[in-house]
């Protein structure tokens, strides 16, 4: 994006895409799914992988606001947009539906079985009792994340879009954001 366009959006919006995350907060009820996958540093005999997919009934994610440029705009890709964990002031999730494992590589049925009860119930050694993500990332030392995403299943009118400032928590530029594929933001106009 250029310095025109940056000021023809700053005068259009009030703010640039530089400015905002985009808060995507889904309409339906089990329609956001957090998914992390992992495989084990050790690999010893043979490489492990897994993917973990939780669904919560409510919760909400973040993307950058580069998305509200035109060709990238905010449209769910059959169904389904990809945020990073990484972006916004944090996501929240709230009441835990379903867990869903996937194994990839040479488990048995015993590694299986234990991996899922420390996820459930956390590791006996541990005095802290973290089971989950926080066993996953502050107790265990056998798992690394190779890649998380956060999936908000549904099309646009099943996403509410607020554009936020990344600066100002809880400053909302634009409530309730409807991304068309005709809006272009400006992007074909020229400021002169």
């Amino acid at each position: 994006m250029d310095d025109k366009q940056k000021t023809f959006d700053y005068i259009k919006h009030g703010f640039t895409a530089d400015d905002v995350w985009i808060r995507l907060t889904p309409k339906v009820k089990k329609s956001i799914t957090h998914v992390i996958e992992l495989y084990d540093k050790p690999n010893d005999p043979k490489q492990k992988f897994v993917t973990i997919s939780e669904t919560y009934r409510w919760g909400q994610a973040y993307m950058d606001g580069s998305n509200l440029d035109w060709p990238n705009l905010l449209m769910p890709n059959q169904a389904e947009t990809y945020c990073d964990p990484q972006d916004g002031d944090g996501n929240e999730f709230d009441d835990l539906v379903g867990v869903w494992f996937d194994y990839d590589g040479a488990w048995t049925d015993e590694e299986q079985k234990d991996f899922e009860d420390k996820w459930y119930n956390g590791d006996p050694d541990d005095d802290d009792g973290r089971s989950g993500m926080g066993w996953l990332m502050d107790y265990q030392e056998t798992w690394n994340v190779e890649d998380e995403n956060v999936i908000i299943n549904g099309e646009v009118d099943d996403i509410k879009y607020d554009i936020v400032s990344k600066t100002e928590y809880n400053k909302v530029f634009i409530e309730d954001y409807k991304p068309k594929k005709e809006d272009d933001n400006g992007s074909n106009q020229k400021i002169i």
